[in-house]
């Protein structure tokens, strides 16, 4: 069952806010997987650290809200962009040395695994937010799957579902930007 709240107008734009920063998020690690840009790891690391950094604050005002979906999705995601910068930024720009394969492996199959329960959790709500998750729990298996084989099959794959996740995420976050009721 579908429930409708209406939110004021800047209540209404925190998950459109989320949304848009979840889907710059995922684009900028697509690109960074993909080597897609010749720019510098500090563009993708700041992109990176303001986008998680927007997503920690809509979770963290959706839980003083009362909206419990909106805290425990976007803190999560938050969390897990800003830790990527350890993971992927770091080590291009010289402080640290990059995980092995198989704690790359590890970390994001375990990723892949919360969004799965979140793609499970969204069969109660509509079906864009599935298509989200489940986009984005193929990227991130597909990705987790490309550290442990030679080729680039996996590699190809998760960057194209994570370009498509990241491609719903900005359309969702358009929609609620001009609807005037929000889905919970």
């Amino acid at each position: 069952m579908n429930t409708t709240t209406y939110y004021t107008k800047e209540h209404k734009q925190l998950p459109g806010f989320g949304l848009l920063a979840l889907g710059v998020s995922l684009l900028a690690y697509i690109f960074c997987k993909a080597n897609v840009v010749e720019h510098s790891a500090c563009y993708i690391g700041y992109l990176l650290l303001i986008s998680g950094a927007v997503q920690i604050m809509v979770g963290i005002h959706g839980q003083k809200q009362g909206h419990r979906y909106a805290a425990g999705t976007f803190l999560p995601f938050g969390m897990f962009w800003l830790s990527l910068i350890g993971y992927e930024v770091f080590p291009r720009l010289g402080y640290g040395e990059s995980p092995s394969t198989m704690a790359t492996f590890s970390y994001l199959s375990l990723w892949a695994l919360f969004v799965a329960i979140l793609f499970l959790r969204s069969f109660r709500q509509g079906l864009s937010m599935q298509y989200l998750y489940g986009t984005m729990m193929v990227c991130l298996m597909s990705l987790s799957l490309d550290q442990l084989r030679e080729g680039q099959i996996f590699l190809t794959i998760g960057c194209i579902f994570g370009l498509c996740s990241a491609l719903i995420a900005m359309y969702m976050a358009i929609v609620q930007f001009g609807d005037s009721r929000v889905m919970r």
